[in-house]
């Protein structure tokens, strides 16, 4: 009998580890990536999984984990289609989560304008800096600073709601408000009006109607992320049974997912970054269709929950004949065609059959999903896509002149402009090939850091660095593994992205080696722990170890260290400093406290604004917030050239390219939070960007404070609107 209970016990104990095993090989990527839509000035950005830092270029899908740095005199704009982000000069933030559900961003320091549209339900937006973590409870129009000299944090509410968390009872923020937090995580605040805008806010206010009216949205799903970029590129025209068809104004000769280059980003693998400023969009979401001898771009449902970004809705072209009569030159080449009306998309990443669905049904028209999911998207018990049946699809775009590109696999490698490299494929050549799973190129570093990797960046001087705490309300994610570590196992099956149980058995191998082996910037080549090219704890990686439970908080050992541009990477046993450490005097290029100094405190402001609480208490009741030591952003110095940093002069809108222009109206610095004044924000009438859709009814509501009141109902219906300031 206890034979028999033995056996029956490892039965289910093995049933419950291949379940699991099979839940976690398709673990979907999020439906959403960020746009990196707008730069003014000098922006970096350092890609999550690698240690160096890189020059920005627009429309670069970023992801958690992924760094953005604007220099002096820059200005970034980072669009989510419900929302817009957008960072002044000198601030330094990191997306520590970018999933369906939650949006954490980490503010170390600078001004952020945050503008959210809609909010779906179960979806949460999270600013964590220095002070506080600050969770948006309703949709509308927010500010925050970070003053890394004075350790204070200025939380700005044009309109919605919020609350910020730390080592206190957590402090509600409503419309018209601002509070200015000090005294480390105390949750000390000195409460006022929100304060006139400036020149930044105003620039902000002109990006969001600009957007919210936008006429394309009559015809592209409201959260389909960069449509408002296709107004002054193009003209919308009704064709046949693609109905509304978008027509870019393009040279003759021009074809979709031709003018632009390849990058490696994680968990989609290779993704396309197209050149034109409207090119988001096009290329990630809806179908390329050729009708009456030119290009359109037919978007989808305009009535849909909501769009599911793809990396590329491309078929890729290859094969044993493919490339023989071309000029590929050593290492063989690689081709490519948009998919057009009704097309499936079929990912070269591993998801499952939902997300399969999703990816395709929210993109175009197909009549009946089941039986194009399996027919093109079975996996069998190795978790291996089996969809041979992609080269029996008539695919309609194939045969159009033009309408295949092919480069060297290099140029996909080093992620270098696809036009200059491209070579004719002739209509003989294409008899030859097929159509294949994936791109059957393996990833390089320079693929990951994208076309500037090797170019000139902002790399301001930067001597001694200081850890501060920054506080997370939501546990977030282990930041990824080094790409380094997995290059070996990416070049096995090249082209694809590991699952996530090659993933966790890589973050295994490198758990089990010594401390001293997690060096960082490992010799080129080297792979596993010698890789490691950010500090961490033996044992860890950057969060709860695997045998944590994912709701557990991480203690302040688990810290995501965050470098900046040009600054030195802190050694792994000063992960834990805090604000303050010894160190040698400041030079004039530095700030007092990143040469080690005690931070000092600020007075209170002044005016007729009154303290809403002093040090409170530590409320036993409420989870603690979580602290993550962090370098300080370095003082940024030399940085390049700001001839070109500027504002557009257009009323604060892009030219056709992203040539930055000198910035106007900037009243105060954008590191130091805004004096608190009585004024009352001016109303301004609502955006006439259409509400996004009911959310999906299966996602979970987000669990607030329990001490969060009930909103009204005119408050709920804002939600659904959006709001201008």
């Amino acid at each position: 009998m206890k034979n028999l209970r033995r056996i029956v016990f490892l039965s289910l104990a093995s049933a419950l580890f291949f379940s699991s095993a099979a839940l976690s090989a398709f673990a979907d990527p999020p439906g959403r990536a960020v746009h990196l839509k707008y730069m003014s000035g000098a922006v970096s950005i350092q890609p999550g999984g690698v240690n160096n830092w890189v020059a920005a270029v627009a429309n670069r899908p970023l992801t958690t984990s992924d760094r953005v740095w604007t220099d002096k005199e820059a200005r970034a704009e980072l669009s989510l289609g419900s929302a817009s982000m957008r960072a002044n000069a000198e601030t330094s933030l990191t997306l520590t989560n970018i999933s369906d559900d939650m949006v954490q961003v980490e503010l170390d320091q600078g001004t952020l304008n945050l503008h959210i549209r809609h909010l779906f339900g179960g979806e949460t937006y999270e600013i964590d800096t220095p002070n506080q973590a600050f969770t948006i409870l309703k949709a509308g129009d927010y500010r925050f600073d970070v003053d890394p000299n004075a350790d204070t944090t200025s939380v700005i509410v044009w309109h919605g709601e919020g609350e910020a968390n730390g080592q206190g009872p957590g402090v509600k923020l409503k419309s018209g408000h601002q509070a200015t937090f000090t005294g480390g995580t105390s949750l000390q605040n000195q409460m006022a009006s929100a304060p006139d805008p400036d020149g930044f806010d105003d620039w902000c206010r002109v990006r969001d109607d600009r957007e919210d009216h936008a006429k394309s949205y009559q015809y592209v799903s409201a959260d389909v992320v960069g449509a408002d970029e296709l107004d002054q590129y193009g003209t919308w025209r009704t064709v046949g049974a693609y109905g509304p068809v978008w027509v870019p104004a393009v040279a003759p000769g021009w074809a979709p997912y031709h003018d632009g280059h390849w990058v490696w980003v994680e968990p989609w693998g290779w993704t396309w970054v197209d050149a034109a400023p409207w090119g988001f969009a096009p290329c990630h979401y809806g179908r390329w269709v050729f009708t009456g001898g030119y290009w359109g771009w037919a978007p989808g449902p305009v009535v849909v929950a909501r769009p599911v970004y793809a990396p590329a809705l491309v078929a890729w072209v290859g094969g044993p004949h493919f490339g023989v009569g071309l000029s590929f030159g050593g290492g063989g080449g690689v081709g490519w065609f948009a998919l057009g009306w009704g097309e499936p998309y079929v990912p070269s990443y591993h998801v499952s059959q939902t997300y399969f669905q999703q990816v395709n049904v929210t993109n175009t028209h197909i009549t009946n999903i089941t039986t194009v999911t399996n027919n093109y998207y079975v996996n069998n018990n190795n978790t291996t896509v089996v969809n041979n049946n992609i080269q029996n699809i008539h695919y309609a775009n194939q045969n159009v002149t033009g309408a295949v590109t092919a480069v060297p696999t290099r140029t996909m490698t080093n992620s270098e402009p696809v036009a200059k490299a491209a070579v004719t494929v002739p209509a003989s050549e294409m008899k030859n090939a097929s159509v294949v799973n994936a791109a059957a190129v393996a990833p390089a570093k320079t693929s990951v850091l994208g076309a500037k990797a090797g170019a000139p960046t902002a790399t301001p001087p930067a001597s001694a660095m200081a850890a501060r705490p920054v506080v997370s309300h939501a546990t977030p994610p282990p930041k990824p593994v080094p790409f380094e570590a997995k290059q070996e196992a990416l070049a096995k099956n090249p082209g694809r992205p590991l699952d996530a149980q090659t993933e966790a058995q890589i973050r295994t191998n490198i758990a089990a080696q010594p401390a001293h082996a997690m060096t960082q910037g490992a010799p080129a080549g080297k792979t596993g722990a010698a890789a490691m090219t950010q500090p961490a704890t033996a044992g860890k990686l950057g969060g709860p170890a695997a045998s944590t439970p994912a709701n557990a908080t991480p203690a302040a050992s688990n810290a995501r260290p965050v470098p900046r541009p040009g600054a030195p990477q802190p050694p792994a046993d000063n992960a834990n400093a805090m604000e303050s450490k010894p160190a040698g005097p400041a030079t004039p290029s530095t700030p007092a406290n990143l040469a080690g100094r005690p931070v000092p405190r600020p007075p209170q402001p002044g005016g007729s604004s009154t303290p809403s609480s002093q040090a409170p208490v530590a409320n036993p009741n409420q989870p603690a917030a979580v602290a993550h030591p962090i370098p300080r952003p370095p003082q940024a110095g030399n940085s390049g050239n700001t001839a070109n940093n500027a504002i557009s002069k257009n009323n604060g809108q892009p030219a056709a390219t992203n040539d930055a222009v000198k910035p106007a109206l900037q009243n105060s610095s954008p590191s130091t939070p805004r004096a608190p004044q009585n004024v009352s924000m001016p109303h301004n009438p609502q955006p006439q960007r259409p509400s996004a859709p009911a959310p999906p009814q299966h996602q979970a509501a987000p669990q607030h404070h329990a001490s969060n009141p009930k909103p009204s109902k005119s408050e709920e219906k804002s939600e659904h609107k959006g709001e201008g300031r």
